[in-house]
């Protein structure tokens, strides 16, 4: 028992400090172990071996997760999702499949709608608050890449996506849209593994409508289960993979059409509460005075200020204290982007510089915002 547990802790370890993303942790890792009965090297071979099988099960995961950088396609020209042109650099591109040497196609969503008509793409151009979407399987967006450059990449295959759009971003003006990939790979211990991957220069968890997380949340523990089915397909005969996620990706389409109406009567909401002058911003410079050190986060990506205040809302400032923008955000997306290492605590001399800047802001009639996210004069206090 104290040499399972030890290799067990060694294992976790590994993993945890390798950075692998908690959904692919194994729940047990096949090794081969031969225990020898006599002492001296046989024992000292044994155990080395059985080490260097954790430590190889560990490079494959990381192979994997690395494959895997969030909002990126893997490049199989560059052999990696870290290159340059992995990513979409406008927030209405969407992936398009891959050139002949395995480098990425991003297109604009927007002119790829036009070009299939779609039935719905004079809504969408006339401003009107939907969702639109498009079913692209695996072979069509490999049809030009050869087999040299990826097409039987060990790490993962493409199945399938879903092209959506538009969405609204917190604190944008513009909409995004995004490529939901589907997956498959496998975990650690050789089982087949389906996994839900959205491609896109913004971060779902930016997303206006927190439903869509929730949507994309429930479809990959979905996946999860439908990984089980699709090997045990598997064990008795050849199955086409991509027919058999064909109706999952229809199915995750129409959950993200379903979010129109939705959207529409949650933008005249919006606009309706704005009028009455209960938007968050009002309460930013309030906030930020009030809050004590576990309120205050630091933005690793944006090297912003992070202020969270009572009922749900998120502030966003600039070291020096300016107002950037204010959000209403739910309990699961703050602790969602902390435990991505996005957010952290701010260190005590961040902290103690911000409150600084903030009381001088609110003491020179700085620190008001208006409805616009703009510091505004000091003037009357905002009816809350």
């Amino acid at each position: 028992m104290q040499a399972v547990h030890a290799l067990a802790e060694m294992a976790r370890s590994l993993l945890h400090v390798e950075g692998v993303d908690p959904l692919a942790m194994p729940r047990y890792l096949d090794l081969n172990l031969r225990v020898p009965l006599d002492s001296g090297n046989d024992v000292r071979h044994a155990a080395g071996t059985a080490v260097e099988q954790i430590l190889q099960r560990v490079r494959e995961v990381r192979e994997h997760e690395q494959a895997l950088r969030p909002g990126a396609v893997f490049s199989y020209f560059a052999g990696t999702s870290h290159a340059e042109g992995c990513r979409p650099t406008e927030a209405r591109q969407v992936f398009d499949g891959y050139t002949s040497t395995g480098k990425p196609n991003f297109t604009d969503f927007v002119t790829m709608a036009i070009e299939r008509k779609d039935a719905q793409i004079e809504r969408l151009l006339a401003g009107e608050e939907i969702v639109l979407t498009h079913v692209t399987l695996g072979r069509v967006l490999r049809t030009q890449q050869l087999a040299e450059f990826g097409g039987n990449s060990p790490v993962f295959k493409i199945l399938g996506q879903v092209d959506a759009g538009l969405f609204r971003v917190l604190g944008a003006a513009g909409r995004c849209a995004f490529s939901f990939q589907l997956l498959r790979g496998s975990t650690l211990e050789g089982r087949v593994r389906l996994r839900l991957h959205p491609v896109g220069a913004v971060d779902p968890m930016d997303l206006a409508d927190p439903a869509l997380m929730q949507i994309l949340s429930r479809f990959q523990r979905r996946l999860d289960v439908e990984a089980l089915r699709l090997e045990g397909q598997s064990k008795n005969g050849e199955v086409d993979e991509e027919a058999f996620v064909l109706p999952l990706l229809q199915d995750l389409a129409r959950q993200l059409q379903g979010r129109t109406r939705s959207a529409g009567r949650r933008t005249q909401h919006g606009l309706e509460r704005s009028e009455e002058g209960q938007r968050p911003t009002s309460r930013a410079y309030p906030d930020a005075g009030e809050a004590n050190d576990a309120a205050i986060l630091w933005d690793v990506d944006q090297s912003t200020i992070i202020v969270l205040g009572g009922k749900g809302r998120v502030h966003v400032f600039t070291p020096q204290g300016k107002h950037v923008t204010s959000v209403m955000m739910q309990g699961q997306a703050i602790e969602r982007r902390r435990h991505m290492g996005r957010w952290r605590q701010a260190e005590p001399e961040e902290r103690g510089e911000f409150r600084i800047q903030i009381k001088r802001l609110v003491a020179s009639g700085e620190g008001v915002v208006n409805e616009g996210g703009d510091v505004a004069p000091l003037g009357p206090e905002p009816v809350a």
